[in-house]
């Protein structure tokens, strides 16, 4: 199913511009912690409705197994006999949590809608230590940057050295 569809849902969309924006001027630690945040969320997130498990992450739509592993309320499910641990979406814990990429997940993260889960992302990024703040300006379709940013041109030539 992929990424696309959920790109629909603005809260979603916005939520993944955040992590994105969040990138810039980011710390290679943070980098990686942003990184968790989107496996946990983009790629496996859960959130409740009506009560319900509701897999809003590509990578549990794309696996029949999984997305039953990680929202049926019965087992065995997905070929699996536990259950995984259910976390409500916190930003700093999933940061720091790691994952598997080869197994189901044991532990996923469930926002209570969209529209929370962007929030606390927002915040979560927000406390994050940069040397300037990203917001993308929706009137001009460009980032807004907070100061001016210089470029180191010797870190430029290295990145792009042609």
């Amino acid at each position: 199913m992929g990424h696309a569809p959920m790109f629909a849902d603005p809260d979603f969309a916005e939520f993944s511009q955040e992590i994105g924006l969040a990138s810039l001027g980011a710390s290679d630690k943070d980098i990686e912690r942003l990184a968790r945040c989107y496996w946990h969320s983009v790629e496996f997130g859960v959130c409740r409705e009506d009560g319900q498990l509701k897999a809003y992450g590509a990578g549990l739509l794309s696996s029949f197994g999984e997305l039953e592993y990680s929202c049926a309320p019965y087992r065995p499910a997905g070929d699996a006999d536990e259950y995984p641990e259910l976390l409500p979406w916190d930003p700093v814990v999933a940061a720091e949590t790691d994952f598997p990429i080869t197994t189901y997940q044991p532990t996923y993260f469930v926002a209570q809608n969209l529209a929370d889960a962007k929030q606390r992302m927002r915040k979560f990024c927000e406390s994050m230590n940069r040397p300037f703040y990203a917001r993308y300006n929706s009137n001009t379709q460009g980032v807004w940057v907070d100061r001016a940013v210089a470029l180191d041109e010797q870190l430029a030539v290295e990145a792009n050295p042609y």
